[in-house]
Order: C-alpha cells, then structure tokens, then sequence
C-alpha cells in the first residue's frame, strides 16, 4: 500500500511537472528582440515596453497579428551578436541600417522607417555639411553603428584614429557640449531626443546638412525559420498601409 502511494505521488509529481512546462511554452512569447535604448528611435518605456518612432510601428504591427514579443535591452554592438547567434532561432533586432557591409549576415525582414543623419558641432564653429568637411575632425559615434561604418568606408580617407566611438550616444552629445569632440556623427531624430532627454540646449549647436538617409530595418539571421520571417513580414507590411502607420511617421519626422 506504502508502495502504491509513493508511486502515485511520483506520477502526480510528474503530471505537474509536464503541466507546468507545458504552461510556459504556452506562454512563450513568439520571438525575440534585441535593441538598445536609442532615443526617440527604441525608448525603454518598460522591461517589455518600447515606444520611439521603430519601437511605436513595432509594438503596433505585432499587436493587431497577435504576435508577441521578448525584449532585451543590450549594448548595440551585443545587440548584432545577439540576433546572429539566434540562440532560440526567434531572434530579430530593430530598428538596423541596412547597408553593404551588413547586407549578405542578415535576413532583412522589413523596412519601418527612413532616417536622415548629419554633422552636429558646437555654435560659432563651421557646419559639417558633407563627409570631406568632416576630415581632419575628431568625430564623435555610436560604437558599432551604421554611423561608424559610414565614416570608415567614406572614400575621405578616415581611420580609426578619427572616431570616438562610444557605446551609449548619449555620451556624443555630453563630449560635443564639453568640447571634448569636435563633432557627432548622427541621426537627426535620435539627436534632438537626445539634448531634450537630457535637458542640453540645442540651440549651443549647428546642425549641418543631410548626409544621407538610412533605410531601418527589423532583421534577423539567415537561419530564422522562413515561415517565421513571412509571418513578421506579413504583420509589419500590412500595418505600414494603415493611418496610423503614418500617423506615427509624421509624429516623429514631421513628414
């Protein structure tokens, strides 16, 4: 009798065991995202929260296709290895400057938005309206960003010695004010955030001319499951023909 108690405990024991594996796969959220706080572009609203212009057109496109989501808010440059990796095969990052140096790694899912970037100096200092008024300059990026790469593979002759390349571009801003960088190299929006966030007077600089114009993803590596990639694809292409879409656009570029 002693015997048949024990075993029933042990197959109750492993009935709740399954159950609740079962419970938290029920529950896992469909895929992963990986991103850093970028202002105004991915801000951290909560540990799963993400507002900013690629954080707004995300959370709304996955909503209305029911699909959830994983955030993990990393250094930009652990952010990239993280979605090759794709450790759970779910992996994605936003919002990611598609480019030639990153085009054949990764599996571009969908574009969310375009980005305009320039020089930003201190007032009563030149404007930086193109790459070849930038030489000579100590310019101030983002560690592992699209910014950096464009600067290096600028045909103006730049090397590494040239560029202060932080992990937070908060710290662009501060150095700019303090003198300590000649100039950012940056996105517009992310750099008005930026001094606003951080209660900078913007009117201490000079904003140069357009660049370029980035074109920001949602990727992930090339061993994402394809139906998987279709599925996200689907959801952010439908929801980019809606009001709202460009509701969010004009919120943030005025355009």
């Amino acid at each position: 009798m002693t015997s048949f108690l024990l075993n029933k405990a042990a197959i109750l024991k492993i009935f709740i065991s399954v159950s609740f594996l079962c419970s938290l796969s029920v529950k896992a959220e469909d895929i992963t995202i990986f991103t850093q706080v970028l202002p105004a572009k991915t801000d951290k609203l909560g540990e799963n929260q993400v507002g900013g212009i690629g954080g707004e057109i995300i959370t709304k496109a996955l909503e209305a296709k029911k699909i959830s989501f994983k955030m993990y808010w990393l250094p930009w440059k652990r952010a990239q290895e993280g979605t090759l990796e794709n450790s759970d095969k779910k992996s994605f990052i936003i919002p990611f400057t598609r480019n030639a140096e990153r085009e054949p790694k990764y599996n571009w899912v969908s574009k969310l938005y375009d980005a305009e970037t320039i020089f930003i100096t201190q007032k009563g200092t030149a404007k930086i309206n193109s790459m070849a008024d930038a030489k000579g300059k100590k310019i101030g990026v983002l560690l592992g960003s699209s910014y950096e790469t464009a600067i290096l593979n600028s045909k103006n002759g730049f090397n590494t010695s040239d560029i202060d390349a932080v992990p937070i571009d908060i710290t662009n801003a501060k150095k700019l004010e303090a003198g300590k960088i000649n100039t950012w190299y940056t996105g517009v929006l992310g750099a008005i955030a930026t001094f606003a966030s951080e209660k900078i007077d913007k009117s201490k600089f000079e904003f140069g001319n357009k660049i370029d114009v980035e074109e920001n993803y949602i990727a992930t590596a090339k061993n994402t499951d394809s139906s998987l990639v279709k599925k996200l694809k689907d959801a952010i292409d439908s929801f980019k023909k809606t009001p709202e879409y460009s509701a969010i656009i004009k919120k943030y570029t005025g355009k």
